[in-house]
């Protein structure tokens, strides 16, 4: 019988496909049809089975069991947030190499990895976790503290996540978090955090383990939107300094204290202008799109091949890193909401080797003035050998960029009588 791997979900839309392809593996991909993917990756899949049944557990694991009855399974992965913890359940049920579900689960709920990170003495936003609107109106009225970060708590892609400063905005930011969750099935809780604002700059590190041996990838700086939304707008990859220095021995601690073994791994900082570090999460899978890019083209790597292999062996591979260049990304977002007429991109930027441009909505598509990832329209990434050149060049780009979109009137609010209308 052939070799099978099952993949629930993919957190990048469905790129570990060909890489499991390439090392020789049949793919069965196993989608509630809520996260988006590229059909061009599905593509290769040897089996897709779309069931939105699997965000409910028990659901999961009847499918699960009928392919192992069907198929010789090599492993089961995922790398969407929101079915890791129960996937770490099935690889320990079929005895496979995964990280421990528990950590899994934690690092899922904020509330527990900050209870967690309190025991273990690590810098920690004052936090509190609400399960009602109701408690939380309460606490807000009755709190000295007026602005506070409104956050899922088990989100991803800065979705619902928000500087807060009245109580009619937590109202809001519920609102539309429920909304979220009907929508996704419950992937997304209702559940959320009211946080501290801790002023700083965004960080990350990406690394992954096998036992006790570490591969550290390097660490991204990340340039945000301004407040009250916290959408990413750019990277570089790989910094250099006191800064990674300080982020990346955070992440042997981290490492260490919470006894991460397996898989790859996704860590965000803020630094504060006082140089206090502290973890704000902890994704147990690489980075999502646009980062992996950044990744092999500065180290000379295909990090979805590294990463694959180490799911199916269980072994951490040989990694050779090929280059020593630096990777530089800009979004692109809509200041108004409307229809996205044209986004015009110079055609001498197309066809460079330096230049990757990623398009991520369509012609006539309804866009939103950036509240989250998921507004981003465009992607402007570049490859140099100076972090200088990269973001140079990339800011070039973004400045040629011309965006048409249609909207519609100030709509009326009627408050004379003498008006039908």
């Amino acid at each position: 019988m052939n070799r099978s791997v099952i993949l629930v979900e993919s957190g990048n839309r469905g790129v570990e496909i060909p890489s499991f392809r390439k090392l020789g593996f049949y793919v069965i991909f196993l989608t509630a049809g809520v996260i988006p993917y590229d059909q061009e990756n599905i593509d290769h899949a040897t089996k897709i089975i779309t069931d939105r049944g699997i965000v409910q557990h028990e659901r999961l694991v009847e499918i699960i069991s009928e392919l192992h009855n069907s198929n010789t399974i090599e492993t089961i992965c995922s790398t969407s947030d929101f079915f890791i913890p129960s996937v770490c359940q099935l690889c320990e049920h079929y005895g496979y190499r995964s990280l421990n579900s528990g950590s899994a689960l934690t690092f899922h709920h904020k509330d527990k990895f900050r209870a967690s990170q309190k025991e273990l003495h690590y810098n920690v936003p004052e936090f509190y976790a609400f399960e009602d609107l109701t408690a939380a109106v309460q606490f807000y009225n009755k709190a000295m503290k007026k602005e506070w970060i409104f956050k899922p708590i088990n989100g991803n892609e800065s979705v619902a996540v928000q500087l807060i400063k009245s109580e009619q905005e937590l109202r809001d930011c519920y609102k539309q978090l429920n909304y979220l969750s009907r929508y996704t099935g419950s992937l997304l809780k209702s559940r959320f955090l009211l946080e501290e604002y801790i002023e700083g700059n965004i960080y990350s590190c990406e690394f992954m383990a096998s036992g006790s041996q570490l591969q550290m990838f390097g660490v991204t700086n990340r340039l945000m939107s301004e407040l009250p939304y916290f959408v990413e707008l750019g990277y570089t990859f790989p910094i250099h300094g006191d800064i990674a220095e300080m982020v990346v021995e955070e992440t042997k601690r981290f490492v260490q204290d919470f006894q991460y073994d397996f898989g790859p791994c996704h860590i965000e900082y803020i630094v504060s202008p006082e140089n206090k570090i502290y973890i704000l999460e902890v994704n147990p899978r690489l980075v999502g799109p646009p980062n992996p890019w950044m990744i092999d083209h500065a180290l000379g790597i295909s990090i979805f091949d590294i990463v694959c292999s180490l799911y199916v062996t269980g072994e951490m591979p040989d990694i050779a890193f090929f280059d020593s260049k630096y990777t530089t990304c800009l979004e692109v977002t809509s200041p108004v909401s409307g229809y996205m007429n044209r986004l015009n991109i110079e055609e001498k930027y197309l066809n460079r080797n330096d230049i990757h441009i990623i398009l991520l909505k369509e012609k006539e598509e309804y866009i939103n003035s950036a509240t989250s990832n998921t507004d981003i329209l465009a992607r402007v990434l570049t490859v140099s050998c100076s972090i200088q050149e990269a973001q140079k060049l990339a800011k070039e780009i973004y400045e040629s960029i011309r965006l048409e979109v249609s909207v519609q009137p100030l709509a009326l609010s009627i408050q004379n009588d003498e008006w039908s209308i």
